[in-house]
């Protein structure tokens, strides 16, 4: 019997070695708050951005992709783990990702199954050590053979980033734009995981185009003097709820609607400059020989208003703030097709998954998300009629309690509960038909004959929901948001101490012409982080 089992491992050995050379390499690039359509390609804007453009040329792009939390911290965690935030429990004024939930991440068990792997640039969260504590460093390096990294918001200035090991290890720490040594660290990786005879994982976060906008001296003429054209929906909406008007992206967007040029040079100097090191890398793949054998995914971990309903920043639901420029290249799929895309209904959750298919692994037992693979396994990218997910819940449980909301995105609807009702303000909900307003105008709430859609989304939120109460996190602040959120349950009903322990930022709230209306300089002691974030919240 022994013998049988023997000779039937060896036939199959030659197949397993086939397997495992057949394994691509993947590299996964991250933009911060990168608008949707902040290519040369997709807008009237006059915008260069040269090898962005030609990556998408031969990539699927996802015209429906949304980030579930739509800020940098909390965002990367969710694209890392394939999980709702709710069970990350990772956010600013909320806490750090669980050790045991990090060894489930896309890095950590590539590195586990043979990959070769490196990250660099804007890490861009902590993970707890596996006593409970806040980790450095040390706590994830193992799962990388090549750091170049920040845990935190980090600097232009390469310099000041001394958690980036590689830099300071292989270039001597010597000064640069963080977004051209992004590039020069992972040119640098490519090159030595090519020697190290193994499939790799390389993912490359940008910190740009986040403000502030310092512009590599190298490409400060690129832009200069231009004026930019204005999306549509440029300007304040009168129709925006009193909520929205309250929070971070309304007076963010102040100095948008002020000097919208010079806001437009900085944000896109600085995408010229990510555009520039991607193409480097690019080149990179191609020098090494490893190109056919490489996809890249690119995405980023939120979007970004430009003035859009007056407003900058990101946060919220809307469009503009929340959707990804997610494109996928796989140079071992073959189609005939340029600038192809698909608008199956997909999101930041399911960026971790696919990697992990990629690399024929097995998925955790708990992901939110899904491969996106199955989409693109014909000639042709499937739409909607391949269902990935029916709805996808978008969270923004941070910063102003007046500001925070909850909605739920389907192929061709958007439901917005802004579910704070204390003080001045009155619980709203808004609907936009995304098929025919996609710069979401006019909100359908009280039209009639949307009223079969209301109570579908409202459904699918309830569900969404009910989800968040079996698989959320029980700390961190969290659970009380099962009651804050609840449709069900009247706002004031709800205690004033979870009341007042929706995160306040710097102490206020805004009323809805942006006045500030109450101060409050308690720290939130339910937190396992420090408010000490709030003081510099104008870098989030």
């Amino acid at each position: 019997m022994n013998k049988v089992i023997i000779a039937l491992l060896l036939l199959l050995l030659p197949c397993l070695t086939v397997a495992k050379e057949q394994q691509p390499n993947i590299l996964f690039v991250l933009a911060d708050d990168f608008r949707w359509d902040s290519f040369a390609h997709l807008s009237d804007f006059g915008l260069k951005t040269p090898n962005l453009d030609k990556l998408a040329k031969k990539s699927v792009r996802f015209t429906k992709s949304y980030n579930t939390t739509a800020i940098c911290l909390g965002s990367r965690a969710v694209y890392v783990s394939g999980l709702n935030e709710f069970s990350t429990g990772t956010n600013f004024a909320h806490g750090n990702m669980d050790y045991a939930l990090w060894k489930k991440s896309y890095p950590a068990q590539l590195k586990k199954n043979g990959y070769y792997t490196g990250f660099v640039g804007k890490f861009g969260f902590h993970v707890n050590d596996p006593s409970g504590k806040k980790g450095t460093v040390a706590t994830i390096r193992d799962d990388f053979d090549y750091w170049g990294a920040w845990l935190g918001q980090g600097n232009y200035k390469i310099a000041l980033n001394p958690e980036a090991e590689a830099w300071f290890k292989y270039f001597g720490g010597k000064k640069e734009h963080a977004t051209h040594a992004i590039g020069l660290m992972s040119e640098d990786f490519i090159e030595k995981a090519v020697k190290s005879d193994k499939p790799f994982n390389l993912s490359v976060s940008f910190k740009a185009p986040h403000g502030p906008y310092a512009v590599d001296p190298r490409y400060k003429e690129v832009y200069q003097g231009q004026k930019f054209a204005k999306p549509e929906n440029f300007g304040p909406d009168l129709n925006s709820p009193k909520q929205a008007l309250s929070g971070r992206p309304t007076y963010l967007g102040r100095k948008w609607l002020s000097d919208y040029d010079k806001q437009m040079y900085g944000y896109h100097s600085m995408i010229y400059g990510l555009d520039q090191a991607l193409g480097r890398i690019l080149a990179t793949l191609e020098a090494q020989g490893v190109s056919d054998n490489t996809v890249i995914i690119f995405a980023a971990d939120n979007g970004h208003l430009n003035g859009s309903k007056g407003m900058s920043g990101k946060l919220y639901a809307y469009e503009e703030g929340t959707r990804s420029p997610t494109m996928i290249y796989d140079p071992r799929r073959k189609s005939n097709q340029t600038f192809e895309t698909t608008d199956v209904l997909s999101g930041s959750i399911d960026i971790a998954p696919t990697i992990l298919d990629l690399a024929a692994i097995a998925l955790p037992e708990k992901m939110h998300g899904k491969s996106i693979l199955p989409i693109l396994t014909t000639e042709k990218a499937k739409q909607t009629g391949t269902m990935l997910h029916k709805s996808l819940l978008l969270m923004q449980v941070w910063g102003k309690g007046s500001a925070q909301s909850l909605a739920v995105v389907t192929p061709t609807h958007k439901y917005i509960h802004w579910f704070y009702g204390a003080q001045e303000f009155e619980r709203t909900e808004e609907l936009f038909d995304l098929s025919k307003d996609s710069n979401e105008s006019t909100s359908l709430t009280k039209h009639i004959e949307a009223a079969p859609v209301l109570k579908s989304m409202r459904k699918q939120y309830d569900e969404h929901m009910a989800i968040w109460a079996q698989d959320g996190v029980n700390d961190r602040g969290y659970p009380k948001y099962l009651n804050l959120a609840n449709r069900h349950m009247p706002f004031e009903e709800n205690s004033q101490a979870d009341i007042d322990n929706m995160y306040k930022g710097n102490g206020f709230v805004r009323d809805a012409k942006g006045k500030k209306i109450k101060k409050n300089k308690k720290k939130n002691k339910t937190n396992n982080v420090s408010d000490s974030k709030a003081k510099h919240e104008s870098t989030i």
